[in-house]
């Protein structure tokens, strides 16, 4: 009998552990919808969860100095499990507005990561409030059973909890992106944790009712917590379900949503990984074109060019490479994009047919891929990897472009930026290219107007393009953005400002 609730006391904290990171992940992938993902705001959201946690750490062994009986240890335990579960069905519920009305309302992503990690803060800190109670009752329970023993071991207890919820935590953190996020998506993965935080404050307010006590108000509380936690879990469904939120199809690395629309009397469709903010891709079933500027100018370069083999890094929705693909069979196409999983998205959702026979898909960094296979040679290069707005960083430092330079001859680069000379995040862009590219290095914007516009680079005359150094708006006195990383730190997240 003491094995059995023991063991049961053990999946308490896995169940807590595993939740408790999981939502964690949950908070960073929905965030990054609405504020960005880079590595300050991952690390704001993760400090939050962290002190969260702490917190509840703290205020359950408070709690369980004034707690005398092993019955209300597992009650009060299970009753902080129901409110984590609560707190979260709750959040669940306002998490989108709130995301929505913080991006609106401040251009501090730091802030809106803090108000990310405070929304989910609350649950974590009542979800990790019961692992000292629960510890607090084995101490108890074991000295009840056994008064001849001269001590009881709290450290043993303390430290087999502690080690069990880490575990628990291990598996939330692994799991969560690689098997729930893809295959359930985010609102049923956030529904599954609350439901192991309900199963969590259920087992230990079972566990009380084996517990002899002759308590007042135990049967209160044990009624309010199984209230509270199946409330948890049925306004959570009730909610999904009602609402059919729309978080996009999920894959290990990002989310992907899809729009289906009319371009010129045509039936198109559209990908983006920030919806409402950028289109990553834009397709147009019947004549197999894409129908973005950006594209159309690339399409005209390579049929200038001619090239035999071609390579993209970054793949969204394939719009562009698709278009070169069907109306030049011979041509040979690479596309790397650091998301695996995305060639099944674009072929179910996005090109509604299988992608073009000769476009070899890589799923890899298009950077780490290139510098393991620095003898590969391509006529043509297209750098397009985003993250929302942003280009991806790594692929615009001056190293990497240097590295390029030997991976194809003709190099064109399609960034969204400002044609203004007090730009740090344009200009860093810019001053790289001509840094690398020279009196080769050319430009060509989508309007006169120094407004946010998409912008493509070229090491080569491209089409209606002029030389970078002609340009009135570049700034020849931007620092250079490489591979240093203090320097990295200094001009890509404090001095390059925020679109």
């Amino acid at each position: 009998m003491q094995k059995k609730v023991l063991g049961i006391c053990l999946v308490i904290a896995l169940l807590e552990g595993f939740a408790g990171l999981g939502i964690e992940i949950y908070a960073i992938r929905i965030s990054a919808t609405y504020i960005g993902s880079s590595i300050s705001i991952t690390g704001v959201i993760l400090a939050m969860v962290l002190i969260a946690i702490a917190v509840g750490y703290w205020y359950g062994g408070r709690l369980s100095q004034d707690i005398d009986t092993p019955k209300q240890a597992l009650l009060k335990a299970g009753h902080v499990l129901s409110l984590s579960a609560i707190s979260h069905a709750i959040a669940c519920i306002i998490q989108l507005p709130l995301l929505a009305m913080m991006t609106a309302s401040t251009d501090s992503p730091i802030l809106a990561a803090i108000g990310v990690g405070l929304l989910f803060g609350v649950g974590l800190a009542f979800g990790s409030t019961a692992i000292p109670l629960i510890t607090q009752f084995l101490s108890l329970k074991h000295k009840r059973l056994d008064s001849h023993d001269q001590g009881v071991d709290a450290g043993k207890n303390a430290g087999m909890m502690v080690a069990v919820t880490t575990i628990g935590s291990v598996l939330g953190s692994t799991l969560t992106p690689i098997v729930l996020l893809p295959y359930i998506g985010l609102m049923s993965s956030l529904a599954l944790f609350i439901a192991a935080l309900a199963i969590s404050a259920w087992l230990c307010t079972k566990l009380a009712k084996h517990m002899t006590s002759d308590e007042p108000g135990s049967q209160s509380m044990q009624t309010l917590n199984h209230m509270l936690a199946l409330s948890a879990v049925v306004v959570t469904a009730a909610f999904i379900i009602l609402n059919k939120v729309d978080t996009g199809y999920q894959t290990a690395t990002g989310a992907w949503f899809i729009n289906q629309v009319v371009i010129d009397d045509n039936l198109a469709v559209t990908i983006t990984d920030k919806p409402g903010k950028s289109t990553s891709s834009c397709w147009i079933y019947l004549p197999k074109k894409n129908c973005h500027w950006y594209g159309n100018i690339t399409v005209q370069a390579i049929d200038d060019l001619n090239p035999d083999s071609l390579v993209f890094l970054g793949g969204a929705g394939m719009g562009t490479p698709s278009e070169v693909a069907h109306h030049n069979p011979k041509m040979a196409l690479t596309v790397i994009d650091i998301d695996k999983d995305l060639p099944e998205i674009i072929e179910a959702h996005f090109l509604k047919a299988p992608i073009a026979p000769n476009i070899e898909f890589i799923g890899d960094d298009a950077r780490g891929y290139l510098t393991r296979h620095r003898d590969a040679r391509y006529d043509f290069m297209l750098i397009d990897a985003f993250q929302g707005r942003h280009v991806a960083g790594n692929l615009y430092t001056v190293e990497a472009l240097t590295q390029f330079q030997d991976n194809s001859n003709h190099i064109m680069a399609n960034v969204i930026g400002m044609p203004n000379p007090a730009h740090g995040y344009s200009q860093t862009i810019f001053k790289n290219w001509y840094e690398v590219f020279g009196d080769s290095a050319y430009i060509l914007t989508k309007n006169d107007s120094d407004t946010l516009q998409n912008i493509m680079l070229c090491n080569f005359d491209c089409p209606g393009s002029q030389r970078l150094a002609q340009a009135g708006f570049l700034n020849k006195d931007q620092p250079l953005h490489t591979d240093d990383v203090p320097r990295l730190d200094r001009y890509l997240y404090r001095s390059i400002e925020r679109l």
